[in-house]
This record gives structure tokens, sequence and C-alpha cells, in this order.
């Protein structure tokens, strides 16, 4: 072994990084993950490349699914709001808002539970709830009113968990409109 030469290796989160070979044996800190890996004998088998963890990335279908929900879900309050608004009474603008407004959550929701599942997979947060506070840390406790079906769900699936925050804000949405619109 060159006592010069840095042994290379993989931290808990998948990284490759590197320290001096004088540190073999002793914790390093990793520098993405901030997690201590112990560095390994270059001659340790297990020093080799990590594979990315299962359920990190998810299937390509799904963000394509977030993807045209979200962009079919705007270009229909577009529609709705910016072309055709003067030809809908009240009533109706209230009775076809699902249409647009659920596809425009399940693909937000779709996209932020994958980002959060990521870090679960990549060892950064236990669960949802850990990996949606950390959100809420450096957005804001604002973020928390948006957040918050994460903080309760448990599931590891992205599309379970956008389809609950769809249900969730169908529920309010509900109970917007018999709270403050009761006659329409």
């Amino acid at each position: 072994m060159n006592p010069y030469q840095p042994v290379e290796f993989h931290a808990p989160c998948g990284h490759l990084i590197s320290a001096p070979a004088d540190r073999v044996g002793q914790d390093v800190r990793c520098p993405h993950c901030h997690r201590v890996a112990r560095v390994p004998s270059p001659d340790v088998p297990y020093a080799s490349a990590v594979p990315v963890p299962a359920g990190a990335v998810e299937p390509a279908a799904l963000t394509a699914l977030y993807v045209t929900a979200l962009i079919g879900g705007l270009l229909g309050a577009g529609l709705v709001y910016l072309v055709m608004f003067d030809e809908f009474s009240e009533t109706e603008l209230v009775s076809i808002t699902p249409l647009w407004f659920f596809p425009v959550v399940f693909g937000l929701y779709g996209f932020a539970s994958q980002r959060l599942l990521r870090r679960i997979a990549t060892g950064r947060a236990r669960d949802l709830k850990e990996a949606a506070g950390m959100s809420i840390d450096v957005a804001g406790h604002w973020a928390a009113l948006v957040l918050f079906p994460f903080l309760v769900l448990k599931w590891r699936s992205s599309l379970l968990v956008s389809l609950a925050a769809a249900l969730f804000w169908a529920v309010l949405l509900w109970l917007f409109f018999v709270l403050v619109f009761p006659s329409l």
C-alpha cells in the first residue's frame, strides 16, 4: 500500500469519498451527508462501489405521470381562468375546480414525495416525517402547511403518498366550498 495514495471508498450515502492512507481504520465525516464513515483498508472487498439503494430511483413512468398531471392541471386552470372565465357562472367554476386542482396537487405531491423518498433511500432520513421535517427546517414553518401529509404518512411509494395528499386536499377544498360558499 502506498502511504501517499488516498483511499477511495463509498460512504453510507453512496458518495465516493477519499481519505489519506494514514487514516485507515479511523472515522471520517462524509462531506455530502455529514455522516461518520470508517476508512477501510484498500484490500477490503467491501470498499468497492456501493450500488444505488433499492428504491432510490422510482420508475420514469411515475415521473412522467406526475409531469403530465401537473401540466394538464395547469393548462386546464389557465384555460378556465384566462380564456373561458366569462363563459362560466360561479357555480360552474366551483364545479369544474376539481378538474384542474387535483391534477396539480397530484403532480406536485408526486414530485415532492419522490424527493423525500430519495432522502430516505440514501440514508439522510429514516422516514417521511423526518425527511419532511428537514424541508420544513429549510423552508420555514409555513412549509408545514403544505407538507402536512408527509408528516403523518409512513408509506414508501410516491404514488400512494400523492394520492393520499390529493385526497387530503380534496377534503380541504370541499370544506372550503361548504363553509365559505354554501350557496353554490
